[in-house]
């Protein structure tokens, strides 16, 4: 019995003083669970190169693609929890979970949080000139129920689910035409393929900027100081169709106290320098440094919200 105490306290202790060197060792692998390129690839390679200033290491991005970003967040919660392995996820994290049981792994159990980082509300593009506004958007769907076509990044993703809930609550019956990614369904909504999609404002600035989209409202709770022309759902009448995408890094399940809470505390410096809140208003993402409880709550919270979404709307996975 006595030996088995011992092996034990010996245990904590060494993995205790891997902590207090922790990052020493080797370089740190932030993954994405995107290609390199998008929104989440630049937020992980700033935050990166400033986290390895801070830490006296090297924080390496890796681009480990597929699987509705399953692949890569897969990868990390089965990892050793010893602060070299980290994820840079968004919001999808938490709505693919929710819409497939079968994805591998456990968003509310296999993972430590860390910190939410930014978060950015998702704007509805419908073709330029086609619409004058939200309003006569719904006002054509009620005309033509089931006529009007609504892109989604495909079935179960987020984008898809915020079309059900805008069915709900304005009372329509759209077309739900799933792409293979956000990027797609952008593109058919620039060629007037589909009337609408949802996205963020950085994949589609571009767009906007040349005249080819049309925003038509977004999810944030209030209109943003960025975007003051761009109405909320929510002033529409439709207050279940307030939603934020996050950004926040996780660490595997079992993380040491002592790694999160100098991760989170490096975060928050990170997010004072002014290149990187510059990019961050480029890609139109709020800056904001959460709590780990903070952050784990909020994953509690949307896993919980977006699996009465999809019970509501009977979305079945294949």
């Amino acid at each position: 019995m006595l030996a088995t105490g011992c092996a034990a306290l010996a245990m904590v202790l060494a993995s205790t003083a891997r902590a207090a060197q922790w990052p020493g060792e080797r370089p740190v692998e932030l993954v994405v669970p995107y290609p390199a390129g998008g929104s989440s690839d630049v937020i992980a390679r700033m935050l990166a190169k400033s986290l390895g200033e801070q830490l006296g290491q090297s924080f390496v991005v890796a681009n480990k693609s597929g699987a509705a970003t399953a692949i890569g967040t897969a990868y990390v919660g089965k990892a050793s929890a010893d602060g070299y392995t980290l994820l840079l996820a968004d919001s999808p994290f938490v709505v693919n979970a929710a819409a497939n049981p079968k994805v591998p792994y456990d968003a509310l159990r296999d993972f430590t949080p860390v910190a939410i980082v930014g978060t950015s509300p998702s704007f509805l593009y419908a073709p330029a000139g086609r619409y004058t506004d939200l309003q006569a958007f719904i006002a054509a769907a009620k005309a033509r129920p089931g006529q009007l076509s609504a892109g989604s990044a495909g079935t179960g993703t987020s984008s898809h689910l915020l079309f059900e809930v805008l069915m709900k609550e304005a009372g329509i019956v759209l077309n739900h035409v799933p792409y293979r990614g956000s990027a797609p369904a952008l593109t058919d909504t620039v060629a007037g393929t589909v009337d609408a999609s949802f996205s963020t404002y950085a994949s589609a600035q571009p767009f906007v900027a040349s005249g080819k989209l049309q925003v038509l409202a977004m999810t944030a709770a209030e209109r943003l100081a960025a975007f003051p022309g761009i109405p909320t759902f929510k002033e529409a009448g439709m207050p279940g169709m307030t939603f934020q995408t996050w950004w926040g890094v996780l660490g595997p399940k079992g993380l040491p106290g002592d790694v999160v809470d100098r991760l989170n505390a490096a975060l928050g410096k990170a997010l004072q320098d002014p290149a990187i809140l510059r990019q961050f208003d480029v890609l139109s993402v709020v800056p904001g440094l959460s709590t780990p409880q903070g952050y784990g709550q909020a994953i509690e919270r949307d896993y919980r919200h977006w699996v009465d979404v999809i019970k509501t709307s009977g979305i079945k996975i294949e």
